[in-house]
């Protein structure tokens, strides 16, 4: 009767020698004490993970039975703990409590601030065996792993692809739905994801701040620095079944391999011709508009194309790094030099 009474009064008279905290009873106390020591004396029947007291232990076997017995009364979306319910209804209300220090921004969930401020510490705590590629939070570095292992859990309902991340996955069938939320305030571009807007709004405001160790050259989008940098590694993993011509990246064997495929998907609305690639339509359609938005700064001479002025601006500066290895002549231009070729192999 004595540790019943301090329910009723909120009396907390047991104290924690380590960190203070104080408890209505004894037996409280005592299975806090764990926490300290380490000691995890509870263990799962099934799986033999162990927990410092019962209750994280009940808790647990959820996970194995399966059992959701707590439902939220707005989207039906069902819980194994209470807890967890009363968290996830904070998504509801839109109720955000939790406000970071130093960026100020708020979070609906004590657990959302905790992984938000890794950000500003840049803590990364956990390993990969495999690559040593370190991340902040431990959820990462399981998802992180499927990469090693080549498992694919993940299918979608549609085409069958398979995915090593449950997050591929709802990226990926966003191709299915064409569901594109985020839009550009400035263009109105819309993307299915929001990161995609974000890489794409570097366009607009010119910022780039990537640069290559090698020759200085700055990009916009981490991704194209490192296609960059495959100019200076020289490395094509890729490779064609057919003709195996190799390429530095999967993008430009799949564009390659409609070489042999003669697929053109294509069209275009006002001469009808076909291509291959969507860039190539772009670029043909200017034909159409007569619009030529690159002009040489030396002679103001304008083009369709910026790679058009790049090789005009060569006839300013007299490069010519295009070199025959038969005769040692130079050119300008790579097509120049093919040409020329012909007259030492005869070939018409």
């Amino acid at each position: 009767m004595p540790n019943h009474n301090p329910i009723h009064t909120g009396r907390k008279q047991f104290k924690c020698d380590i960190c203070s905290k104080t408890f209505r009873r004894n037996s409280d106390l005592v299975s806090h004490n764990f926490i300290h020591t380490g000691e995890k004396q509870f263990k799962c029947g099934i799986c033999s993970k162990t927990f410092a007291q019962k209750s994280y232990l009940a808790s647990h076997n959820l996970i194995h039975t399966g059992e959701k017995q707590f439902k939220c009364d707005i989207c039906s979306k069902a819980f194994s703990q209470k807890s967890y319910l009363e968290k996830h209804k904070f998504i509801h209300t839109g109720e955000k409590r939790f406000k970071c220090d130093i960026c100020f921004k708020k979070f609906a969930l004590k657990s959302y601030l905790k992984k938000h401020n890794l950000i500003h510490t840049g803590e990364k705590q956990f390993k990969c065996d495999i690559c040593s590629k370190a991340f902040a939070l431990k959820s990462n570095l399981l998802m992180h792993n499927h990469i090693h292992t080549g498992e694919k859990q993940f299918k979608c309902d549609i085409c069958f692809k398979r995915f090593a991340l449950k997050s591929y996955l709802k990226k990926h069938n966003l191709i299915h739905t064409g569901e594109k939320q985020f839009k550009c305030d400035i263009c109105s571009k819309a993307f299915a994801r929001k990161f995609s807007l974000i890489s794409h709004n570097i366009i607009h405001t010119g910022e780039k701040q990537l640069k290559c160790d090698i020759c200085s050259k700055t990009f916009a989008r981490k991704s194209d620095l490192k296609s960059h940098n495959l100019i200076h590694t020289g490395e094509k993993d890729f490779e064609c079944d057919i003709c195996f011509k190799t390429f530095a990246r999967k993008s430009n064997l799949g564009s390659h391999n409609l070489i042999h495929t003669g697929e053109k998907d294509f069209e275009c609305d006002i001469c009808f011709k076909t291509f291959a690639h969507k860039s190539q339509l772009v670029t043909h359609n200017l034909i159409h508009t007569g619009i030529k938005q690159f002009k040489c700064n030396i002679c103001s001479k304008t083009f369709l194309q910026k790679s058009h002025l790049v090789t005009h601006n060569l006839i300013h500066t007299g490069e010519k790094q295009f070199k025959c290895d038969i005769c040692s002549k130079t050119f300008a231009r790579k097509d120049t030099l093919v040409k020329h070729n012909l007259i030492h192999t005869g070939e018409k």
